[in-house]
């Protein structure tokens, strides 16, 4: 994969990334991915491009997760699942990864109504953003509000400048 629009000039400040749970190439760069952000101090948002019938309950729980603070983990323990031949979007696959990252914030979070309002608000936002970029493939990483690129080696690119 290559850059799809634009060039990096100014430092990394945020970026977004369009992502999905089947994807391999999401799956080798979410290390580095986390590793890049943490490091550099980069404001940072995961977008689930998994929004059909069969995929949104995966999407809802990746939200409920990053909202308890434990989202990079549950794309892990996704990732690794689907890794070890468990079958993507199914209820095993998820109860087995819930059972890896449960926490007792996410516990909370599952039976907070409140809660559920902000999936739903998280669900719309990451529709109109795959929507006003036109993501067509994954991963895909808005850079600084600006910048659309695309390809598990832009970490490698970005560490580089």
């Amino acid at each position: 994969m290559s850059v799809v629009s634009g060039s990096i000039a100014e430092p990394v400040s945020s970026m977004v990334e369009f992502f999905s749970f089947t994807c391999s190439h999401c799956a080798n760069v979410n290390n580095k991915v986390h590793d890049y952000v943490t490091r550099n101090n980069i404001q940072f948002s995961d977008i689930s491009t998994n929004m059909a019938p069969n995929e949104i309950q995966t999407t809802m729980m990746f939200y409920l997760a990053e909202d308890a603070g434990i989202g990079w983990q549950f794309k892990q323990a996704y990732f690794s699942a689907i890794r070890s031949g468990m079958t993507a979007f199914t209820r095993a696959t998820l109860d087995t990864v819930i059972q890896q990252i449960q926490t007792p914030k996410l516990i909370q979070l599952l039976n907070d109504q409140g809660e559920r309002q902000k999936i739903k608000n998280k669900l719309l936002f990451a529709s109109q953003l795959l929507n006003k970029y036109n993501i067509q493939g994954t991963p895909s990483f808005l850079i600084n509000n600006s910048t659309l690129l695309e390809g598990e080696d832009i970490i490698k690119k970005l560490s580089q400048r």
